[in-house]
């Protein structure tokens, strides 16, 4: 039989019991501020030293495939523009053409089989999506051709290409 202090002590303990039993929550906002993010590098195999050794060669241009090494890391959709620092080569040595357009150049992704002509203006060779330069697309190379035909002069001459990564 139960006695007053043990009834008396058991109904001190019960709330305790139930209360020991409930749960209250709270919430909290976190709040994440994502930035924008594009990065790109453009490598080199070799010089870009265009030999025309026939009259053939002048008129069909000599190619120099997978020229350009580019990988891309980014968290947006983006696009690969190619244009040069000025609007025309320099020319170097006393026999070279002074007025070479930048388009007697000309570009394209190596699984690409359009060429796009090179200008002062930024042209689009290709775009992307975001990702790292395991993802599809973002690491790839570049070929680039040169067309002078019969035009310019013997010579020889030098112009910057500058490429550029921007959002799509």
């Amino acid at each position: 039989m139960l006695n007053k202090k043990t009834i008396t002590f058991l109904l001190l303990l019960f709330p305790n019991i139930i209360l020991a039993q409930v749960s209250i929550s709270r919430t909290a906002n976190a709040n994440v501020n994502v930035i924008s993010y594009m990065s790109f590098d453009v490598t080199s195999n070799g010089p870009l030293d265009f030999k025309f050794n026939n009259n053939q060669q002048l008129l069909d241009g000599v190619t120099l495939n997978n020229k350009f090494n580019i990988n891309v890391i980014s968290n947006i959709n983006w696009i690969m523009n190619v244009s040069t620092l000025t609007s025309n080569f320099l020319a170097i040595g006393p026999q070279s053409s002074t007025q070479m357009p930048p388009d007697i150049l000309s570009i394209k992704k190596n699984t690409s089989n359009v060429f796009i002509p090179l200008s002062h203006s930024p042209n689009m060779v290709c775009s992307g999506y975001r990702g790292d330069q395991t993802s599809a697309n973002n690491q790839f190379k570049l070929d680039i051709k040169a067309t002078p035909g019969y035009t310019f002069n013997g010579g020889s001459y030098a112009i910057v290409l500058i490429f550029t990564l921007s959002v799509q």
